[in-house]
């Protein structure tokens, strides 16, 4: 009897634990999400606009309540989050065939945020839908970003004043071999 109750202990933790894993929503069906910048790269400090289409590829219609962009340089800064946004939407329907059109605004920003990888970076968008009622889902997307390395040269001596003593010095060398040249012509043959 005690092995039997053990079983059924694990069993039922067993089936907690995998309905714990599974989420409790999943993406819409038919809703596919587009999206793409204005510009192939962006040097740190540029402003771009993300094109945004949410089309509905099934065959029964959703109603579209929000959109969510997380940028990569996402960041808590000071006392807010920046590099984030949820749009919402008066609920905009979706019948099958239709589409959802919008664009946002954005600055990259000029610190270490704005890091490129090889690889590229990505724009994260979430759709959020009514259906299925009570709760909706939520369908994810993403469009790609690439952007330069910020880079600047610091002011050295090297890179200011080290040119123009060269030149002074070359001037002042061939200032100098002039005269020579010109002592040399006025000497007396003997």
């Amino acid at each position: 009897m005690k092995m039997k109750s053990i079983t059924i202990t694990l069993l039922a933790i067993g089936i907690f634990g995998l309905s714990a894993v599974t989420p409790g929503h999943a993406a819409l069906p038919g809703l596919a999400i587009y999206a793409h910048t204005d510009r192939a790269s962006y040097s740190p400090g540029d402003t771009g606009t993300l094109f945004l289409t949410v089309r509905n590829q099934g065959t029964s219609a959703f109603t579209i309540k929000n959109v969510t962009v997380t940028y990569p340089w996402k960041a808590f800064i000071t006392d807010h989050w920046e590099g984030n946004f949820t749009s919402t939407i008066a609920l905009q329907a979706l019948a099958a065939g239709q589409t959802y059109n919008n664009q946002y605004s954005f600055t990259v920003p000029n610190d270490v945020r704005a890091v490129n990888s090889v690889f590229g970076q990505t724009i994260s968008i979430s759709v959020g839908t009514s259906e299925p009622s009570p709760t909706g889902t939520y369908t994810s997307g993403g469009a790609n970003i690439q952007y330069t390395v910020p880079t600047y040269q610091p002011l050295t001596l090297a890179s200011s004043a080290l040119p123009i003593v060269e030149i002074v010095l070359l001037g002042a060398t061939v200032a100098m071999l002039a005269l020579v040249f010109m002592g040399i012509r006025k000497l007396s043959k003997k």
